[in-house]
């Protein structure tokens, strides 16, 4: 045997070595749901009164007028889905145009992580989630998820995918499992997409993933 073939022999049976990720050809469906519950509480008083005193650490009014605790909750929730095959990836298209504010937190992410040139005008952006699952053999799932930015510009069009950005996760088939709550969890990224703002962090925030093998 020359050794040009004991090379390619060597070769050929180190990569039959190798484990490969088990593809099995069954579809999976992932569900994202995005979940915010949160408070607001106001004090008035009813009627017409004087004036308001605090008295042992409470709010008072004068003139016999008692005042009225209001405790408004609001909840919001939202969710995006898809069916691929084992091994295989999909896209979950998040928002075809998101607000110009948010355009601008995506466009300086991307150009601090040198994808985009710095001075770069962003006019519209679309956001998605790249979704990977595959099956293991304990009958879980691992879902990857990585988020992906589309943007139009003068200076022409383009896609980004943040792989550093990506979010993997192992759980188990077909129950709900949160993975990250409003500062936790989950990169920024991702919770920008969904629709997460700094200015909600006083409430209740949490990301809710199934995936489900059909």
């Amino acid at each position: 045997m020359s050794r040009v073939a004991a090379v390619l022999l060597a070769t050929i049976l180190l990569a039959g070595s190798i484990p490969v990720e088990s593809q099995t050809g069954r579809q999976i469906k992932v569900v994202l749901e995005f979940h915010q519950q949160g408070q607001d509480s106001r004090q008035g008083a009813q009627g017409r009164a004087s004036g308001v005193v605090i008295q042992d650490g409470k709010a008072r009014a004068r003139g016999g007028v008692g005042l009225e605790d209001t405790t408004t909750r609001t909840t919001r929730s939202e969710g995006v889905f898809t069916i691929v095959q084992d091994g295989g990836t999909a896209s979950m298209l998040v928002a075809s145009e998101v607000p110009s504010s948010v355009v601008l937190w995506f466009r300086d992410y991307a150009t601090g992580q040198g994808y985009a040139v710095q001075g770069t005008a962003w006019q519209r952006v679309g956001t998605t989630l790249v979704v990977s699952p595959a099956i293991l053999p304990s009958g879980q799932i691992r879902v990857r998820l990585t988020p992906q930015v589309s943007y139009f510009s003068p200076q022409g069009d383009g896609s980004i995918e943040f792989n550093e950005a990506a979010t993997e996760v192992i759980v188990p088939n077909g129950r709900a499992m949160r993975i990250g709550g409003a500062t936790r969890g989950i990169n920024q990224v991702t919770r920008q997409i969904l629709g997460y703002r700094e200015q909600q962090a006083s409430s209740e925030s949490s990301f809710i993933l199934t995936a489900t093998v059909q």
